[in-house]
C-alpha cells in the first residue's frame, strides 16, 4: 500500500470536519513556508520577538491575560 493509499484508508473514517482539517494541514504543508515569503515587516518583527525571548524579556501568562483583559475594555470604562 503506498503512503497516498495510507492516508486515504484514513481519510476515509474521518468527519467531515476532520477531514477539512486535513486538507487544510496539507495544503499548509504543500505551500512554500510563510517566512520564506513573509513581508520584511514582518520577519523583522518575528527578530525583535526572538531578542526580546533572548534577553528574558517575558511576561507570565496571568500578565498577558490582564493586559489582553484591558486591551478589549471599551474606552471610558
Amino acid at each position: 500500500m503506498t503512503k497516498a493509499e495510507q492516508l486515504k484508508a484514513v481519510a476515509d473514517r474521518l468527519g467531515e470536519e476532520q477531514i477539512d482539517s486535513l486538507l487544510a494541514l496539507a495544503r499548509s504543508m504543500a505551500d512554500t513556508p510563510f517566512y520564506d515569503r513573509a513581508p520584511p515587516a514582518a520577519l523583522a518583527s518575528l527578530e525583535r520577538g526572538l531578542e526580546q525571548l533572548a534577553r528574558g524579556e517575558t511576561v507570565s501568562l496571568d500578565q498577558l491575560s490582564s493586559r489582553l483583559e484591558i486591551a478589549a475594555k471599551p474606552s471610558g470604562t
